[in-house]
């Protein structure tokens, strides 16, 4: 899991990013920056994500899988695979990953969208 985190450093602007359980555990990081405490911000990026995913319920518009939020310094991508058919319900052989990338305000945000897919789902079949 570590190695395919690292992939993502490549990307322009790479600060961080973390591979975490549905609960907000950490379970891999690479980070650029010493002052990136991974652990605490990607449960607090987790708890916005499952908001966003319970508000897109209640529009009628399906449940949301990624959130990009901008702020002045950085852009935070948060990203959620569940492979659950009932998403409050772990099933065998089924992935359910959050993940959360940090670039800096002008750091690559397409290529780091495309990357960031393709490895939460090299993730996936790690916690199968």
């Amino acid at each position: 899991m570590q190695e395919k985190l690292e992939s993502l450093k490549k990307i322009k602007g790479f600060v961080a990013v973390g591979a975490f359980s549905p609960a907000g555990e950490l379970m891999a990081a690479v980070s650029t920056s010493q002052d990136m405490h991974l652990a605490e911000i990607g449960a607090l990026a987790n708890d916005i994500l499952l908001k966003a995913q319970e508000e897109t319920d209640i529009m009628g518009v399906g449940r949301g899988s990624l959130i990009h939020i901008v702020a002045p310094r950085a852009n935070i991508l948060m990203r959620c695979l569940n492979e659950n058919t009932d998403f409050h319900v772990s099933e065998t052989g089924r992935a359910h990953v959050h993940m959360m990338m940090v670039l800096e305000a002008d750091g690559n945000i397409a290529l780091a969208k495309m990357q960031l897919e393709k490895v939460i789902m090299d993730i996936a079949a790690d916690v199968r």
